[in-house]
Parts: structure tokens; C-alpha cells; sequence
């Protein structure tokens, strides 16, 4: 498991919950959005970076395992 709670775009969600975008975040602007265990985490809509990191904010369920 990750233990700093924070992945890239590309990457597997495995818990799923509310997350915010770092990059808004340092940038002063507050992103969030909410995926599901399973979705491959998106490039965020309001940055004009292309890879991204986002922060677990709020787990609403269980840790997927990924092969």
C-alpha cells in the first residue's frame, strides 16, 4: 500500500474516497473529486499540468487488491 496517500495520474485507485489535486491545492485552488477502487485516477480538469498527484482525503471503503 501506498503510505503517503498521495498517487499520479495513470495510476490504479485502490481505496476508493475523496481526493484532492496537490497541484490545485499548492496553487492555491481546492479540487476534489471522488473515484471508486478500480478507476484509473484522471489528469485533473482545472490544471494545466499534465501529470498530476492526488491526496486521499476521505476513504469511504475497503483497500482493492491489485494484481
Amino acid at each position: 500500500m501506498n503510505s503517503s496517500r498521495t498517487w499520479k495520474s495513470g495510476e490504479i485507485c485502490r481505496i476508493s474516497g475523496t481526493y484532492r489535486c496537490e497541484n490545485c491545492h499548492l496553487a492555491g485552488r481546492e479540487v476534489t473529486r471522488s473515484f471508486e477502487a478500480g478507476t484509473i485516477f484522471p489528469m485533473c480538469d482545472s490544471c494545466p499540468e499534465k501529470d498530476v498527484t492526488w491526496r486521499l482525503e476521505k476513504a469511504v471503503g475497503p483497500v482493492r487488491a491489485t494484481a
